[in-house]
């Protein structure tokens, strides 16, 4: 589970960075710590990432290059109430195609909610709120994330490891 979940966190944080790249631009969050609490097909996930201006350049760069890269569509639009909407058809493995709708709202300076819908379910897959906590824990750099387990990983880098629980 720890890898499917990895996966979803990265793939979340790819779809909010990469909406930057459409044309429209989409505030960043505010740096420091961010706590979301998600829900991804019935299953309660926590995680705590670090958020710096750095970090978020850098996912932006990523997230256009993965974007580019896997995605064969894209459509993002401002709604009038504010709130921000996507539709991606992306590939994400071999004979894997899935059209993904999100739809944001909130302040990205304290929080913001996120629902990820696939194409013709009317029920969502992820449901994610993020709320900002303050700043980063002592340790932490930007594009850490920890995991509600105490797994620790850098979502720039890739790198992975056990971290006790706080």
């Amino acid at each position: 589970m720890k890898l499917s979940l990895c996966g979803a966190l990265v793939g979340a944080a790819t779809i909010i960075a990469g909406l930057s790249f459409a044309g429209t631009p989409l505030p960043h969050q505010k740096d420091g710590l961010w706590q979301s609490s998600a829900m991804m097909r019935g299953r309660p996930f926590t995680t705590q990432s670090c958020v710096s201006e750095e970090s978020q350049a850098k996912m932006s760069a990523f997230s256009s290059q993965v974007r580019q890269r896997n995605c064969s569509a894209s459509a993002i639009v401002r709604n009038p109430d504010g709130s921000w909407s996507s539709t991606s058809t992306c590939k994400f493995g071999p004979g894997m195609v899935r059209t993904m709708h999100t739809h944001i709202t909130g302040d990205f300076n304290a929080r913001y909610a996120m629902t990820m819908f696939a194409d013709g379910s009317s029920k969502p897959e992820m449901t994610m709120t993020m709320t900002w906590m303050g700043p980063c824990k002592p340790g932490m750099r930007g594009g850490d994330v920890i995991m509600a387990d105490g797994m620790k990983m850098n979502v720039l880098d890739g790198a992975m490891s056990g971290m006790p629980r706080h």
